[in-house]
């Protein structure tokens, strides 16, 4: 008999274990974890913070219905002041406009805020067919968009290093010990006193969030743990080459919104791989793309930009051949051949680099 498997599976994750888990409650349950940190950002940036957050969920929310009204317009459907596709209604897009407007800075101008919020919804989920239709990240998409668009109008301002982000400083010089004076490690891990977008630099509450998001079973915790393990081996690594200690490994960790985006962005479920194997392999290889971008590129963070281009890869990490529920040992075996390569490449490149 012919073998009729589908070559590609795509469905949306099975993250939510319970039998009456939902969408809403997902999303609720994101919205609730990042209070602590939304909360934390009002009370340093006050209403710039408000002024960001509010702009962002309403200009996604707005967009998303005036598209739908649009759409079904054009179908022949009466005007419904409650539209069954708007997704204010299950928390989606609420969620993905305070994602969005925790990754600017609080300087961020308004138009520019709006303009993203705006693209990103709509060129990252409703040209796709809406929610679960998704190849993108919206709130990514609308923050790589408006970097690659209005860079220069957004910068940072703190006392210690005005206009500058913590790996911005140490981008400059990556491996000078030099940074942590502007930058110690226990501002990094609270958020008080550096710069940096207003959702991004207090790593206990990001943390707190993701705790609470896996005692709810509202995200894949692999992600997370696999993404931030592999930007911490890697960094380690170079470490150890160029003899630096183990400041150099908990900055990478703890600055540039990394925590932020493992927890908040790249589980996305609808935008991540649905079996075991295929999120471990996703995470492996946003981290090594995270970390390469950061010690090689332009731009000193790399996260949204890492997030998006992997995004474009899930379909290939459905692959049912080499992405199923259970990891085989041929499978872990050749997943440690890849991490060891991937050790040496860093290695070999950190030679060339300073």
């Amino acid at each position: 008999m012919e073998n009729t498997l589908p070559k590609i599976i795509r469905k949306t994750s099975p993250y939510l274990k319970r039998p009456k888990a939902s969408v809403t409650r997902m999303m609720r349950d994101v919205t609730i974890a990042l209070l602590p940190v939304t909360a934390f950002a009002i009370y340093k940036f006050g209403m710039s913070a408000v002024v960001i957050i509010v702009l962002s969920i309403l200009s996604m929310a707005v967009t998303e219905y005036i598209y739908y009204q649009i759409v079904d317009k054009l179908d022949g459907d009466k005007f419904k002041f409650k539209n069954k596709n708007f997704t204010l209604y299950n928390f989606s897009v609420i969620t993905s406009g305070l994602i969005y407007s925790l990754t600017l800075p609080d300087n961020t101008p308004a138009f520019v805020v709006v303009i993203g919020a705006a693209f990103g919804i709509f060129f990252g989920k409703l040209i796709f067919g809406g929610l679960g239709q998704n190849v993108f990240n919206p709130a990514a998409l609308g923050r790589v968009f408006i970097v690659v668009s209005f860079g220069t109008m957004m910068t940072y301002d703190v006392d210690t290093v005005a206009g500058a982000t913590a790996l911005g400083v140490l981008n400059n010089d990556v491996f000078n010990i030099a940074v942590l004076e502007n930058f110690k490690l226990m501002n990094l891990f609270t958020g008080i006193g550096i710069p940096g977008s207003i959702g991004e630099m207090s790593a206990i509450l990001l943390i707190l969030g993701g705790v609470y998001l896996a005692f709810r079973t509202s995200f894949e915790v692999r992600i997370p743990l696999v993404y931030v393990g592999t930007v911490a081996l890697l960094a380690g690594a170079v470490a150890i080459y160029k003899d630096l200690g183990i400041w150099y490994p908990v900055f990478h960790v703890l600055s540039g919104g990394l925590l932020f985006g493992a927890i908040y962005m790249a589980t996305d479920p609808i935008t991540s791989p649905i079996t075991k194997g295929g999120r471990i392999y996703f995470a492996f290889a946003l981290g090594v793309l995270t970390f390469f971008i950061r010690l090689f590129g332009a731009y000193p963070e790399g996260v949204v930009f890492s997030i998006l281009i992997m995004n474009m890869f899930v379909t290939s990490f459905d692959y049912y051949k080499w992405t199923n529920q259970q990891i085989t040992k041929r499978q872990k075996l050749i997943f440690t051949i890849v991490v060891l390569v991937t050790i040496g490449i860093t290695i070999v490149g950190v030679s060339y680099v300073g």
